[in-house]
């Protein structure tokens, strides 16, 4: 799933593919359509857009995955050009760690980062301090976080519970 994210976001780039698009400005809502497209023909018709989910924490108890692609969910937070590190750090995304921590079976969290000033793998780390999910004893899985950032490799962390 990271090999396929690593894939897109390195084409996003390309001068001859992007021609008069500038991909790396667009926001998370404007990249989901051609993300889904992406996903789709990568991975046929077993990725499936907004999966509903548990969402602790939350007033109706539910959420959605941004992608369901066999039986992993994936969830997308995007950074553009001037925008807060903020868009990209732990605090921001709690409810995406949320529901990938309540999912029986694997999920990855794909952070796009197109600043020119990215992350410290240090910053990253901070997804490894879990989010409340409330009262009760909750059952937790593991998940992978993805980076991608200008001009350095992808970063992969896996988060265990």
């Amino acid at each position: 799933m990271i090999d396929a994210f690593s894939l897109f976001y390195e084409s996003l780039r390309r001068p001859e593919f992007r021609k008069s698009f500038k991909f790396d400005h667009w926001s998370e809502r404007q990249l989901l359509p051609l993300v889904r497209t992406f996903l789709l023909g990568y991975f046929g018709p077993r990725a499936e857009p907004e999966r509903m989910t548990a969402l602790p924490g939350k007033l109706t108890g539910l959420g959605r995955f941004d992608f369901m692609v066999y039986d992993v969910a994936v969830e997308l937070a995007v950074r553009r050009p001037g925008c807060p590190r903020a868009d990209v750090l732990p605090e921001k995304n709690a409810d995406e760690v949320r529901k990938l921590l309540k999912h029986p079976g694997l999920g990855v969290l794909i952070l796009l980062d197109y600043s020119s000033s990215p992350l410290a793998e240090d910053d990253l780390q901070g997804y490894r301090a879990l989010p409340s999910l409330g009262r009760g004893n909750h059952a937790k899985t593991a998940f992978s976080v993805a980076y991608f950032a200008l001009n350095q490799a992808p970063i992969r962390l896996n988060v265990r519970t």
